[in-house]
């Protein structure tokens, strides 16, 4: 039977490069997209009109599997730092369940969902972050996380009561070509431009954009049906980020970290100041908690079962500052 593969959110960063991938093994893809949006549109790509906070704007993109062994890649989503997102919970949570109900409605093969680390309920400091069965936006913090945890737990029902679906995990997600200017693409842009006199205390765990989408279409064939795949890269702190970023571009390195409780007090003015003056997000309450939180997560079961292996994040940070300048 022919094989096709429909991506939702097929011209965000993460969809996009996932595209790409699937073209260069010459499958055949329909990506959805948003009215309006025209961005990162490839050549090859069946884009379909739709919003998947929209039922009845879906039913074009799913007939498009009609015949066929469909894989459905779910990337369509917000993310945010941010403490309010007025229509996060509609877009994360309502969305998924449509697809979700839509995959079952029409008979689509495999379904992988794009979840997040922030999902995951977080562990003590030192202790190594797996993948987990228990989802609820109780265990986490931040809406962002509290939306793909509620999502998740509706996947994991649907994949329990027949559905084959995978989830996909990612941290940080970090590389060339987001054209949208995320919250860390943000960082990095600003630092190459003289910026960051210091660092800010903390890290995270950042991983590769083409790396996450290798290890999607690798999931897509080989992940086991009902199982969650956490694709991290590796523990970054913005001090050492910064430094790396010097190396490679020349610029002065920063001065030091200032500690996260000397910032803690002042992220809720900060977010309310850039949101008023319609500046980027980069400190709020819940990006200073996620610089200070356990960050050590553990890819060896995508290792084992698709072969998952994340490049370093020199390679990551050259190709990005190469893209932003």
């Amino acid at each position: 039977m022919e094989e096709i593969f429909l991506i939702t959110g097929a011209t965000g960063f993460l969809g996009h490069t996932i595209a790409e991938g699937l073209l260069e093994q010459g499958k055949e893809v329909v990506g959805l997209r948003l009215p309006g949006d025209k961005t990162n549109l490839l050549e090859g790509v069946n884009y379909v009109i739709g919003d998947i906070t929209r039922v009845y704007t879906l039913d074009k993109f799913f007939e498009q599997a009609k015949g066929k062994r469909a894989v459905l890649i779910h990337c369509a989503g917000l993310v945010t730092i941010a403490s309010k997102e007025k229509e996060i919970w509609e877009v994360n949570v309502d969305g998924t369940r449509n697809i979700v109900d839509l995959c079952e409605k029409y008979g689509i093969s495999r379904l992988v969902y794009v979840s997040s680390v922030h999902a995951i309920p977080e562990k003590e400091k030192g202790q190594v972050i797996r993948e987990t069965n228990r989802f609820s936006a109780s265990l986490v913090k931040g809406i962002y996380g509290k939306t793909k945890a509620e999502a998740t737990a509706y996947v994991k029902r649907a994949a329990q009561k027949g559905l084959d679906a995978v989830i996909v995990h990612p941290s940080g997600i970090i590389g060339p070509g987001d054209d949208a200017k995320g919250y860390m693409t943000e960082t990095i842009r600003l630092y190459l431009r003289g910026y960051f006199p210091t660092a800010i205390e903390g890290g995270y765990d950042f991983v590769d954009v083409r790396d996450v989408a290798e290890g999607i279409i690798n999931c897509a064939e080989l992940g086991k049906q009902g199982e969650s795949y956490i694709l991290s890269g590796e523990y970054l702190s913005v001090k050492r980020m910064f430094d790396i970023l010097s190396n490679i571009s020349g610029k002065r390195k920063v001065c030091g970290s200032i500690p996260l409780k000397a910032i803690r007090w002042a992220a809720p003015f900060c977010e309310k100041v850039c949101r008023t003056m319609r500046l980027p997000l980069l400190i709020t309450p819940y990006s200073v908690y996620t610089l200070g939180s356990n960050g050590n997560f553990s890819h060896a079961k995508a290792a084992r079962d698709f072969g998952y292996a994340p490049r370093p994040m020199e390679e990551t940070l050259a190709d990005t500052a190469l893209w932003l300048t």
